[in-house]
């Protein structure tokens, strides 16, 4: 319960604090390329239940393979989105499934129905991560990507794990203060 409200309040607080910032990168989005500005794809969520999750679209509108698929200097990634992506602002529209109920601030990051099903077959243990609310950020996200190519599934399960046995409160908002910095030296999460 105290997640939960955690949850509600933080990203409560983290909407009115971006909101205006959110206002223009949609317009930004839309100024730039044709399509919506939040693209929607569904995740696997808590318990194995499927979602809907909200970003702000970094790829050229109706541009072929799916979203998951994007590596480094992938063409589809429209100019507003290698800011977005770097920064990951692109994600803030993902407060909005916190306030939902979808997702919570921190937890293991939600995984496309395609790639669960992947690690689930490389990995039965990737089950454990639907016995919590995925979360924007994560253990593994904080780590860097370089550290998530390195270790691949098998370390990032492992943090996942580690995460849902130790988490707490005093643990998600060091996860935070190290996303905000991590976001704000651009390392990239």
């Amino acid at each position: 319960m105290r997640k939960k409200l955690f949850d509600i309040v933080g990203a409560s607080l983290l909407l009115l604090l971006a909101a205006p910032f959110m206002v223009l990168i949609g317009l930004w989005v839309k100024a730039t390329s044709r399509g919506p500005v939040i693209f929607r794809q569904v995740r696997i969520g808590y318990a194995g239940k499927p979602f809907v999750i909200l970003k702000f679209r970094t790829l050229q509108h109706r541009s072929g393979r799916t979203a998951d698929q994007v590596l480094p200097g992938d063409v589809r990634v429209t100019r507003p989105g290698r800011f977005l992506r770097k920064t990951h602002l692109d994600e803030l529209p993902q407060l909005f499934n916190v306030l939902m109920g979808d997702m919570s601030l921190v937890g293991p990051r939600p995984l496309t129905e395609s790639s669960f099903m992947r690690l689930f077959r490389e990995s039965p243990a990737t089950l454990q991560g639907l016995l919590m609310r995925p979360g924007l950020t994560g253990l593994a996200q904080v780590r860097g990507r370089l550290w998530r190519l390195r270790r691949g599934a098998p370390g990032i399960l492992r943090l996942e794990a580690f995460y849902m046995s130790h988490g707490c409160l005093w643990l998600d908002l060091r996860i935070l203060a190290r996303t905000v910095e991590t976001v704000v030296r651009g390392r990239g999460i």
